[in-house]
Order: structure tokens, then C-alpha cells, then sequence
């Protein structure tokens, strides 16, 4: 049995992880809009949701794109027009369910962070010492794009994966 070859890849870099992420956040939030209808109705008719399961609601939804996708594919849908992929940054390999899980709650404490950071930023409470811890978190995560070698994010090094751009000639597969 011939074993198929893996496609070339080279490390992708910041901007265009940004951009794949851009695409990925659009698309979660209409999926997170529609997984809210239920809810919604539920609401309307009957006594309010209590917001921890709105929380789960929003983190399954989430959890189910990401992990869904890098586990089956390797490639989210915002991933896809700019043949990105992730894999395991040492060897290359599929991403595992573990792995999956791991850079998905990574990425969530990161963008968490991002959130308050950018919350506190527009309520002028910059000079609290938890605005600095926050800031520190996404401001860490670009950094070890930058110092790494497979251009790493903080997700990245939990799980032990890299986002790799197939070159053109692999660009159909």
C-alpha cells in the first residue's frame, strides 16, 4: 500500500492568520445567532434562561466549529481561502481530539482577554491592575508569533500545533 505524501507547506504567518480568523469569528457569530432562536422563543413564552446555560450554550457552539474542524479537516471555513491548515508543529501529523481541545480553550482564554482588555480600553479603566493582566495574554500570544519558529501562538504552544499555508501547487487538494 503507497502511503500518500504530504502537501508542502510553509508556516503562515500573523496577517494572514488575522484574516483567517476574522472570517472564522464572522461565521460563529451567525452560528451562535441561530443557535440562540431557540432560546429566544423559550424566553418569550415561558420564564427566562438562566445565563449559565446561555454560557454553555455559546461555548459548545464554539467549541463544536473549532474542534469540529480541526479534528475532521484540519482547516476552519475561514481557514480555507487562504489554504491554511493546522497540524502538529513537529511532526506535521492531524491534529488530535486532545490537541483540538487544548488549543481551543488556549484560544478562548486569549480572546477572553482580548475582550475585557478591549472592554476596559472603552470604559477609560486602563489603570487597573487587571486591565495589565488581561493586555499581557493576546499581547503574549502575537509576541510568540513573532519569536517562535512555526510562528506559534499561545494556543499553539498549549496544544503543541502550528498553522501551516499549503504552497500552490497543493492548493486544489
Amino acid at each position: 500500500m503507497a502511503e500518500t505524501a504530504r502537501p508542502k507547506a510553509t508556516t503562515a504567518g500573523i496577517i494572514i492568520r488575522l484574516f483567517a480568523a476574522a472570517y472564522d469569528l464572522t461565521i460563529l457569530f451567525g452560528l451562535e445567532f441561530l443557535a440562540f432562536i431557540p432560546v429566544t422563543i423559550v424566553e418569550q413564552y415561558t420564564a427566562p434562561v438562566p445565563e449559565w446555560i446561555k454560557g454553555l450554550l455559546l461555548t459548545t457552539v464554539a467549541y463544536a466549529y473549532f474542534v469540529g474542524f480541526w479534528v475532521k479537516g484540519a482547516t476552519t471555513t475561514g481557514m480555507r481561502p487562504w489554504k491554511l491548515r493546522v497540524a502538529m508543529a513537529e511532526s506535521g501529523e492531524p491534529v488530535s481530539f486532545a490537541a483540538a481541545t487544548a488549543r481551543f480553550f488556549g484560544l478562548m482564554l486569549t480572546w477572553l482577554a482580548l475582550g475585557l482588555t478591549l472592554f476596559y480600553m472603552a470604559t477609560r479603566q486602563t489603570g487597573t491592575p487587571l486591565f495589565f493582566i488581561a493586555a499581557a495574554v493576546p499581547a503574549a500570544s502575537l509576541l510568540m508569533m513573532l519569536l517562535t519558529k512555526r510562528k506559534q501562538a499561545l494556543h499553539d504552544l498549549i496544544a503543541g500545533t502550528s498553522i501551516f499555508r499549503l504552497q500552490k501547487e497543493n492548493a486544489g487538494r
